[in-house]
């Protein structure tokens, strides 16, 4: 008796689970619940966005800094263009305005995203996007976790220095501070309480803009303040020398006094 065994199918090869992966990925668009975020999501996205692009103007460097924005790209094998929407993304490509940004335009998909993650998206940007922007070619990928009631999370993904853009991106190791080193931007990224900043390498802090207006006016004040205190000393100054000037005019008039005297 011959024994019939089931048809099984071939395991996919790895290109082909990455083309079903995207072919299946769903976009990210305005109604996902994937992209819903509170107050601490949204200022900690765009208070970090803000204190890159300010940093890349004032450095010259040439960075298009991006919130929010959908980035438009055709997977090779697919047919058509997908959209992701990272929180923030940093490409070298010169900076104008954009609606959307199209990989197709541009030449390629921006090396750094950060997500803020937040309780409706842990799972798309932890697991789908981390895949997809692997696949597409990202170098860094930070994911920021802002809490309320316990101490927020940095972590991310990477690939290291000669890496080719096809190679898996890596657990991003922090410091010994917690810190993750961005080479791309020659950043760190630190977590402070419900907020992510970046610092330079020689210690300064970038700013958001309530942190930066905040600063300005506390320099303005002190500059007020000084120059009140210098216009003080310069006018007790003037007049001790007033009185010095009274009183040497009176020693004088006592003198001639005394000279007169029989």
């Amino acid at each position: 008796m011959v024994t019939t065994l089931p048809w099984r199918k071939p395991p996919l090869t790895k290109a082909q689970a990455d083309l079903l992966f995207m072919l299946t990925l769903e976009d990210d668009t305005e109604d996902a619940p994937w992209m819903v975020m509170g107050d601490l999501q949204f200022w900690s996205a765009s208070g970090f966005a803000h204190s890159l692009r300010t940093y890349g103007h004032e450095m010259g460097f040439g960075w298009y800094v991006g919130g929010m924005l959908p980035i438009q790209f055709i997977y090779p094998g697919t047919y058509r263009k997908r959209t992701l929407a990272p929180d923030v993304m940093v490409a070298f490509t010169p900076e104008k305005r954009h609606t959307s940004y199209d990989v197709t335009v541009e030449g390629a998909f921006p090396p750094f995203v950060l997500e803020v993650v937040s309780p409706s998206s842990v799972a798309r940007d932890e697991e789908e996007k981390l895949e997809a922007y692997t696949l597409l070619g990202v170098r860094e990928y930070a994911l920021f976790t802002p809490k309320e009631n316990a101490p927020s999370t940095l972590m991310g993904y990477r690939r290291e220095e000669g890496d080719d853009k096809d190679a898996p991106m890596r657990a991003w190791e922090p410091d010994a501070d917690g810190r993750l080193w961005s080479a791309l931007l020659g950043l760190h990224l630190e977590v402070h309480g419900q907020a992510l900043h970046a610092r330079t390498p020689d210690g300064r802090l970038l700013l958001m803009p309530e942190q930066e207006r905040l600063a300005r006016a506390r320099a303005e004040l002190a500059q007020q303040r000084a120059e009140e205190a210098l216009a003080r000393a310069e006018a007790e100054q003037r007049q001790s020398a007033d009185e010095v000037e009274r009183l040497r005019r009176e020693l004088e008039r006592y003198q001639q006094e005394g000279d007169r005297s029989p």
